[in-house]
């Protein structure tokens, strides 16, 4: 029984349906309204219950499966860099400017794999940072410092 529930495609689906209940619940102090007339919980509401019918679906394709593969053993590694890469984003933005951000967040989050290539971080980082700043800074007119204050 618990090996069944074990598989990649059982956890996939109870995930689905986790956040599609999650969006239910957070949806729930808006108004529904109609079809015709939809309030702000309207669409929320409609994704969650088709998140909940995916999930379950998936969950259950999973669960009675002959051939699936238990879930394979994974490494942190990518995850905690991938999330310090996003709080070094976070953290940098206001004080480093836009570039500095995008360039440490890149430069952090590459060390999710190895080998470190450092070629690949400066050109993907110097690419991301000059796109980051045309679209965001020049193109939408968002006040983010560039660089450092």
């Amino acid at each position: 029984m618990f090996d069944r529930l074990n598989r990649a495609e059982t956890l996939a689906g109870l995930l689905f349906a986790a956040f599609g209940a999650a969006a239910i619940w957070l949806a729930a102090d808006y108004p529904y309204g109609t079809p015709t007339r939809m309030g702000a919980g309207f669409v929320p509401t409609g994704l969650g219950w088709g998140l909940v019918a995916l999930g379950a679906a998936i969950a259950v394709a999973g669960f009675f499966a002959r051939d699936a593969d238990a879930l394979p053993q994974s490494d942190a590694r990518p995850l905690l860099f991938l999330l310090l890469g996003v709080a070094a984003f976070a953290l940098l933005l206001e004080r480093g400017g836009l570039v500095v951000a995008i360039a440490a967040c890149v430069a952090v989050a590459r060390l999710a794999e190895r080998p470190y290539r450092w070629r690949e971080v400066i050109l993907l980082g110097g690419g991301l940072a000059a796109a980051g700043a045309c679209i965001f800074v020049l193109g939408l007119g968002l006040p983010i410092p560039l660089v450092p204050r």
